[in-house]
């Protein structure tokens, strides 16, 4: 499959209809380096690092359609600078050490693809998308954080994301990747 059979879809949470939540939520657990059975751990995971985003009112949902009713991939992303947003007061970077990078590049994005659709532009769209949506918004810049030395700190780069700042979180360094709109 091509790229360019690939559509970029902005939804909203009502347009989230319950089949395209289902496969962003499998293409999410593919892509985490953690496994789960079925039951509270797991949905508690699910919320921290997707739900959440299909949350705020000005968030953005961006979904790349490989065909009407497949998901291949999907971006969620909040607008608005998340160190001022109580739903992310439990990742305590956002107002600890990544709190003036997060004033400075305050649109904050998560993305992921389901394994078939990685390596073909699609997410590099999905990125360009998310800019266009954030720099409508008005922020000057967006960002995301991610594993140190993790794979996908490349595919960022590629995007014109750049490192601006590091920590260590939960005992793990984790990276602030940025890029000005």
């Amino acid at each position: 499959m091509a790229d360019a059979d690939i559509t970029i879809f902005r939804a909203t949470r009502k347009a989230l209809v319950a089949s395209a939540r289902r496969q962003v939520e499998t293409i999410f657990f593919e892509a985490s380096t953690r496994t789960f059975e079925p039951g509270p751990e797991r949905e508690a995971f699910l919320e921290r690092w997707l739900g959440r985003y299909l949350a705020g009112p000005e968030d953005e949902i961006l979904l790349a359609l490989a065909c009407p009713d497949t998901v291949a991939g999907y971006l969620v992303g909040a607008l608005r600078n998340p160190a001022e947003q109580a739903r992310f007061d439990d990742i305590g970077y956002f107002k600890g050490a990544f709190a003036d990078l997060c004033r400075q590049y305050p649109a904050h994005l998560h993305i992921n693809l389901a394994p078939a659709f990685r390596s073909l532009g699609i997410g590099a769209r999905l990125i360009d998308a998310f800019a266009d949506a954030a720099r409508g918004a008005g922020a000057p810049g967006m960002h995301v954080v991610t594993g140190k030395g993790m794979r996908n700190v490349r595919f960022y780069q590629r995007c014109g994301l750049t490192e601006q700042g590091a920590t260590v979180w939960n005992g793990r360094p984790v990276v602030f990747l940025a890029r000005s709109l």
